[in-house]
C-alpha cells in the first residue's frame, strides 16, 4: 500500500463512522497530519452562544488520532490517556 492510498483508507474510515452524522466532518490526512473541517451552524452551539466544547475536543480527539495513524500501517497508535478525577 502506497502512502496516498493508506491515507486515503484512513479518511474513509473516518468518513464512514456514524457519529460523523451529526458533525459532518471533512478531514484529509497526509503524513503526520490530519486536518478536519465542519460547517458550524448554531445547531453547535451552546446556550451561551459559543461553539460547545465538545466540537472541539472530538476534532482534536479525531485528529490527533489519524495524524498518529498514519505513520502507522499494522496496528492503531494511541495518543492520550485521560484521567478524570
Amino acid at each position: 500500500m502506497t502512502d496516498i492510498e493508506h491515507f486515503k483508507a484512513l479518511e474513509n474510515m473516518y468518513a464512514a463512522a456514524p457519529i460523523n452524522e451529526i458533525y459532518n466532518p471533512v478531514m484529509t490526512v497526509s503524513e503526520g497530519e490530519a486536518e478536519i473541517t465542519i460547517e458550524l451552524s448554531e445547531r453547535y452551539h451552546h446556550s451561551a452562544g459559543g461553539v460547545h466544547g465538545s466540537v472541539y475536543f472530538k476534532m482534536l480527539d479525531d485528529a490527533a488520532f489519524f495524524a498518529s495513524n498514519s505513520f502507522e500501517r499494522e496496528v492503531f497508535s494511541s495518543l492520550l490517556r485521560l484521567l478524570l478525577i
